[in-house]
Parts: structure tokens; sequence; C-alpha cells
């Protein structure tokens, strides 16, 4: 399984905000600044920077950002580009950093207007699309092959207030000095071999994993993925029309509507082995697409790719991301089959959002990916056989495959090791020793898990150490659970809370004990006492699945409110449950337990017009969770998922018997949930569909209540127009769509282009009702309506990436109108971080 590296980008960016000063640490000879077009004011890509006389130079970033270092003594620093007048500067008159303004070219034709003639090209791309199908490697109908690959993760530019601090004082020796003399902090290095196998008909996967060899961060080393893993998962695949990575999607130079988006140009050709290679160029047609710039080798025999390199043409409407590079090589297998080569991904990441102008370089993540693939084997004559026969997916961990010596890696790898990386692996791990970076770890794993690593325990969840409402005023809380080091299979936790405004003691306990196999088997018994928001209940953990509890949390709903936040019942549960993985997308969760809410302080429960102190619940209910080629994270008990590009689907029932005031009554409940995030070209659909039904009769607590928001902050499973206690219902089904148009629109606009702004748009819809049977059990709350056979609509139109961070919606309440004062129209905001 494939360590779950997509997140360690942001965990080494926490490291980047130890010291903000930038200091210089060039040598005599270096050369560092930017170079813009003077008309536009814009970065020039692709200049090339050299010293005259000499054979030392560079290119300019999509920014139009360079660097260049030199021993060599030279007078004159030139600049050119192709289209622009070419610039000099005396050595002497310089001093970093440097700005240049590169002037058009502009040469007027008076008699004749040239135009390349774009047919050649043209017609070798339509050739090239053609036999997509045939060429593209994802496409054979069952292949092996073994995959080498490596990442590693440095910190550039890493200044002397850094190096200086009092942590880093006696750890000299962990920074490196990069060519151009700057210096860096190595951070993770991680290799891995792997053995894969693919059959589409039967569908079957097998990811054997030969040698893992990682120096990093505890965490970055602690985490694994598994499900449809990167053993079989293609980084990107220039035959694709989009290529995603980072969450985002790129369009691919070989894209079938390519013409929409690039410019192509035949620059070269050459004969090898008695085919014609074709070096096409390609460039943006639009500066803020999401595109590259570089260059692709076509063959004329079967017209597939032979390589392609490309460097993101632009950082517009992108956080974070300073550069992005890939370059892919491919093999042609029995001379006629292709399939992946080498496949590399170079990227550097701001730990700041947006730019800021400081006169030094500022800290940065440098982040290289490499896979290369070996021993490829297409259509085999055997089938493919995994260990069951209810498996579709297999990963396979070999035996010492973590404790490889280093005759077997000299062998093994695909690549040698430069002396650059022996340098890495044990510089890093002298990284690992400070106590710095010790801390920076533990807060990266809380992000991640909620809980503070101590040892042997640790504490947590964070988000609920303090918390406000109406009926507890100010509410403290201190929990823990155990560790890895106490066990790998069994878990405990609990925590004690304190109401201040009534004075109470809360308290939760629980544990779990996980299987022995290579499916995922748990049992869990636990107990809580807590106050819940009426509608809030574990059928919204189907949608939000890694969340820790059944609330959604916003950080501006927790300061900015529209009304009093007094729907509040306490609850206690007693849940026993097990989960059991039957296959790889497709699990079970059974649970029984008993349920008691109390009444309620400012909504009491009332039976005939006397009142009730609780109502009593005993219910088991079997959930069927599928999913598909779906990536999931272990860590040993816990279980956290992660992404997949299909539909996830839960299915419940539960029947129960509920009991209050000497009156006893049986039911059954059913409930089905579906989520899904489709990505349409650069732009993002995400919906979501849950409905059910229920047949006897409940107290309302126990009914379907739409989950309402009473504040300023923007849910998106929840409806943000109506209030907390506004519906009840036994019959419903509810829809949430988000469409995120990532900037497609206002990054055309000039004046807004700069400012990285994204356009989203949503619409929720309810339809519901509520049998007459509901009215013979607790009366219902003054608050509740009727939705009088209606749907319940709202709509929103917002912009994301506001100073890289806030989002803002407008929400509209179409229909039906509040009869409870619940607002037509409202401005919602909520944080986001992306790239």
């Amino acid at each position: 399984m494939l360590r779950r590296r997509l997140g360690i980008r942001w965990i080494v960016l926490l490291i980047c905000f130890c010291v903000l000063a930038q200091v210089s640490l060039g040598q005599a000879l270096l050369f560092k600044g930017t170079v813009i077009d003077a008309s536009t004011k814009e970065g020039i890509p692709m200049v090339n920077v050299y010293l005259k006389g000499t054979t030392i130079g560079t290119i300019s970033d999509v920014n139009g950002s360079f660097k260049l270092s030199s021993p060599a003594k030279a007078d004159t620093l030139v600049f050119s580009s192709i289209g622009y007048l070419e610039y000099k500067l005396e050595v002497t008159q310089l001093s970093n950093p440097i700005n240049i303004e590169l002037s058009p070219d502009n040469i007027a034709l008076m008699e004749v207007e040239i135009k390349p003639d774009d047919g050649p090209v043209r017609a070798l791309l339509e050739k090239m699309v053609a036999n997509k199908k045939r060429n593209n490697p994802e496409n054979h109908k069952s292949f092996h092959y073994e995959k080498y690959s490596k990442w590693e993760y440095l910190i550039n530019n890493a200044d002397s207030t850094l190096m200086e601090a009092r942590p880093f004082r006696k750890h000299q020796s962990v920074f490196r000095t990069a060519d151009d003399g700057s210096k860096y902090l190595p951070v993770y290095l991680s290799e891995q071999i792997v053995y894969n196998e693919f059959q589409r008909q039967p569908l079957r996967q097998k990811s054997t994993i030969l040698a893992d060899k990682t120096s990093g961060l505890g965490v970055l080393g602690d985490y694994e993925i598994g499900g449809y893993t990167s053993g079989l998962d293609i980084e990107y695949n220039f035959y694709d029309n989009f290529l995603k990575l980072f969450e985002e999607n790129f369009v691919s130079p070989a894209a079938s509507n390519g013409w929409f988006f690039y410019h192509y140009y035949i620059e070269d050709s050459a004969v090898v082995g008695g085919v014609t290679h074709y070096k096409i160029l390609f460039t943006p047609r639009r500066k803020q697409d999401k595109v590259f710039r570089g260059h692709m080798v076509i063959e004329d025999k079967y017209f597939s790719l032979v390589e392609v390199t490309g460097e993101l043409s632009t950082r517009s409407n992108m956080n974070f991301v300073k550069s992005l590079s890939l370059s892919s090589e491919f093999q042609l297998v029995n001379d006629s089959l292709s399939f992946f080569g080498t496949n590399v991904i170079s990227a550097v990441f701001d730990y700041l959002p947006i730019d800021i102008p400081t006169k030094n370089d500022r800290m940065e993540l440098d982040f290289t990916q490499q896979a290369s693939y070996d021993k490829v084997i297409i259509n085999p004559v055997t089938a493919l056989e995994l260990s069951a026969k209810s498996l579709s997916y297999e990963s396979v961990k070999t035996d010492g495959f973590k404790d490889r010596d280093t005759t077997y890696w000299l062998k093994a790898r695909h690549v040698p090791l430069t002396a650059n990386d022996k340098e890495l692996y044990a510089t890093i791990d002298s990284v690992n020793t400070i106590p710095v970076v010790k801390l920076i770890d533990n807060f990266a794993r809380m992000s991640m898990t909620g809980y503070y690593d101590f040892g042997s325990l640790e504490m947590g969840p964070y988000m609920h150490l303090l918390q406000f409402n109406k009926i507890e005023g100010m509410r403290l809380f201190m929990g823990g659970r155990t560790s890895k080091e106490i066990s790998n299979r069994w878990m405990a936790w609990g925590g004690l809370g304190y109401a201040t405004r009534t004075g109470k003691v809360s308290a939760s306990v629980g544990g779990g004990y996980k299987l022995p196999g290579i499916r995922r088997r748990v049992f869990k018994l636990s107990y809580d006492d807590t106050y819940a928001r009426m509608g809030e209940n574990r059928k919204i953990l189907y949608l939000y699945e890694n969340m820790l509890t059944a609330s959604e949390n916003n950080l501006v709903s927790a300061f900015f409110t529209r009304d009093e936040f007094d729907e509040l019942y306490r609850q206690q549960n007693m849940h026993l449950s097990y989960e059991h993985e039957w296959k790889t997308g497709l699990s079970t969760k059974l649970d029984v337990g008993q349920v008691q809410h109390h009444s309620p302080e400012f909504y009491p429960f009332l039976y005939q017009g006397n009142a009730v102190d609780k109502v009593t619940n005993y219910e088991a209910a079997l959930d069927i969770r599928l999913s598909w080629r779906e990536k999931i994270l272990d860590d040993e008990f816990m279980r956290l998922y992660l992404a997949t590009d299909y539909p996830i689907l839960h299915f419940t029932v539960a029947a129960g018997r509920v009991s209050f005031a000497g009156q006893e009554e049986n039911y059954t409940k059913l409930h089905a949930t579906i989520k899904h995030i489709v990505h349409l070209g650069q732009t993002t659909f995400r919906y979501a569909v849950e409905g059910g039904a229920v047949f006897g009769k409940l107290p309302y607590t126990f009914l379907e209540i739409p989950r309402g928001n009473e504040t300023y902050g923007y849910y998106t499973y929840d409806f943000n127009m109506i209030n907390y206690l506004e519906f009840v219902h036994d019959r419903y089904v509810h829809a949430y769509t988000e469409y995120h148009l990532n900037g497609f629109f206002l990054n055309r606009i000039p004046l807004l282009r700069s400012l990285g702004f994204r356009e989203v748009f949503s619409a929720k819809a309810m339809v519901g009702d509520l049998s007459d049977r509901q009215y013979e059990s607790i009366q219902l709350p003054a608050s509740v309506t009727s939705l009088d056979g209606k749907p319940y609509v709202e709509v929103g139109a917002g912009i994301a990436n506001i100073l890289k961070v806030l989002r803002f919606d407008a929400v509209w309440r179409l229909t039906p109108d509040s009869k409870v004062g619940a607002p037509n129209f409202g401005i919602r905001a909520k944080f986001e971080l992306s790239l």
C-alpha cells in the first residue's frame, strides 16, 4: 500500500510557518529576478537567460522568475525570447532581485502577411486522437508490470533566521547547500517497488509490495492508503483529456479537443528505427486556463505518444502552487503496444497562498515524484487469481518488504540513487530527532485525526475542547484515547465534560477491537452522554464519513448566529457495533443500541397534555456501504475515506421499539444515501441525495428533522434558509448540489483575473410529509410547520477563494415562504483552503 503522500504537502507546509523572515544567502555570482512584458506587466515564461560568452544559462519559469548561479566570470547577462527584443545588462550594474522588462518585437510586414500552415500538425494530431483508444496503456484488457517510485520533499530557501533559531542552532548539519548557494532542509525521501497485475474481465486487480524504504517525518511514514491504491493508480496519463493533479483538473496537450486550449507547431522530426518521430510544441491559447506549455513527440507508425514534457503555463487561479512540470516517456511492448515508461512530477509550493513582494526568496516546498515501469506483460495468457473469489482488488505485502538490505536495492532499483539522494537519507534521520520537528509532527497528526499524540495516550478531539450553547452555557471537555504504542488491535477512549450553566458533568467512554486479517473487521462498544441539536443524528456520517461526531463544524457559525441556539436535548447512547468488510468496496455495519432522549428545556416533551421526562429507544440497524476504486487510509484501528471518482452508496434498514409514559411502539426505518464528485473538464459538480421512510409511530426526535441553519456560516449538507426545528417528516427526500466553476468566467475578466476568484453555484431541495399517526405521539413543538405538499427549494451563488481562504454565498429560499420567520435571503460564509 502507498503512504498518504497527497496529505504530505499540507503537513510539510506547516514547517514553513515556523519562520517568515527572509535573509539572502546568495553568492557573488548569483542572479535572480523576474522578466515581465513591458506592455502587459505579466511574467514571461521560457525566457533564455545566459551569461554572454559562456555556456551557462537558464530559462524563466511560468511566472517569469529565474535563478542563475555560476563560478565563471562574465561581464554581460543576456535575456532573449521569441517575439521580444533582446536585452543585455552589465554584471557590474546588477543587484538582486533583478527586474527586467522585455519589449515586444513588433515587425510590420507591409507587402505579405505570412501565417503558419497548421495543416500538417493538425493532420498528425487527428491521427493521434483517432488511435488513442488503441494506444492508451490503461485500455489494454490485461497487463502486469513492476513499478519503481521515488518521492522527495525539500524545504528550499532556508534562511538564516531559521538556521539560527534555537531549535536548529545545534543542528546545522541538517541543512544542505544547493547549486545556487541557497540552503535547503530535506524532510522526506521514500522509495517503493510494487508488482501490479490488472485484468478487465472479470475485473481483478492485485498489488504486491516488494520493497518499501522511507525516511521522513514520523507522520509521513505512519499512514497507508488502501483500497484502489497507487499500486494500480497511474499518477497521470497524457492520453486522458484531463490530468487530475492535487485535486485539480488540467487540460492534457493530447486531449481530443486540445485545439480549443492549445496552439501546436511542428518543431522538428527525426527518423528512429525507420519510423519518423515528430516533435510538436504546444502553447496555451489563453493564459488563464489550467494548461501546459512544452513539447510532445508522436511517431507516425502507430501514431502513439513517445514522450511529453510540459510546464504549467500560469499560476492564475492556483493557490500555493508556484510551479508544476510533468514529464512522461512511453515504451512499445512487443514492438507495437504502447505502455508507460517513466512519469515525473515536479512542483514547488509556497507556504503562503498569496504573493507578497520580498527582497529575498521565501521558503518553499519542493516536491518530486518519479515512477518507472519495467517487466511489462500485456495480455498475459493466464487469468489473474486473487486469494478470495469475493475480492476484486487485493494488496499483498511480501515478508520483509520494509527491511530490504542495500544489496537488494542496488539490484532492484530501476534508476540508481544519486549521491545527493544518499546524503538525504542520512540527513532526514537526523531531522527527526530535533524536538521542534517532533512537535510539528504531532500537530500534523492532530490535523488529520483530531487528537494530539503524547505517546501511549492521545488527547482530543480538539474541536470539542470548548463549546457554547444556551442550555449548557460554556461546555468544557477533556478526552483521550489509547495509541498504537499500546496496541494496534484494540483502542479505548473516553472523556469528561462540564457545563458552566447547569453545573453538570457528562461522560463518554468506549473501546474497540480490530480482528486480524486482510479485510477490515471491527467491534466497538461505546457510551455517550451529550447534548444533541435537533436534526443531528448518525445519518450525516454517511455524507461526512470522516467526521468524529455527527455535528458539522464551521468556524464562522461558531461566532456569528442569527438566533439563539436552544434547540437541544440531552441524549444518552449506548451502542455495540460490528463492521465487516466483505470485499473491496463492500462493507456492512451492524449496530444495536439503547438511546434515551431527555425532555428539552425549551421544547419540553408533552403527551396528552402531561409532561414526559424521557423517551427510551432500543434499535438494531444494518448499514450496507458500496464504493468503487476508492482510496482509503488505514491507521491500524482507524480508517479514513479519501477519494473516488465514482458514487458512494449507503443503504440502511433499522427496527426498534420506543417507550415513554407507559406507551410502547414498534417501528421500522429505511434510509439511503448517494454522494458523488464529478469532474467536468476544469469544473467540479458535487451532489448528494438522501431519502427514507419511517413505518410506525415515533416521538418527533426519532423522526427526520431536516438539518437547518440559524447561523451566518455556510453548510454543505444542511438547508441554510430553514430553522433547526421548522419541519419534521417520516417520508423524505433531500438533494444537495454544488457546481464549482473554478474561475471559468471570472478568470477571463481582466480586472478580476489577478484576484483568483472562483464561482460556485448551489441548489438544495427537499420533499417530505408527516403521517397523521405521528400526531398521536409526543406533541410537536409549535415551531414545526408543514410543506403543504410543496417542495422546499433554495439556490445559491457564491464566490470562493476570496483572499484564498474565504467563501461567500448569497442564498435564496424560493419556496415555500417560512411560517416561523426564517429568512428568504441571506449571505453565508465559510473558510475553505484549497489549491
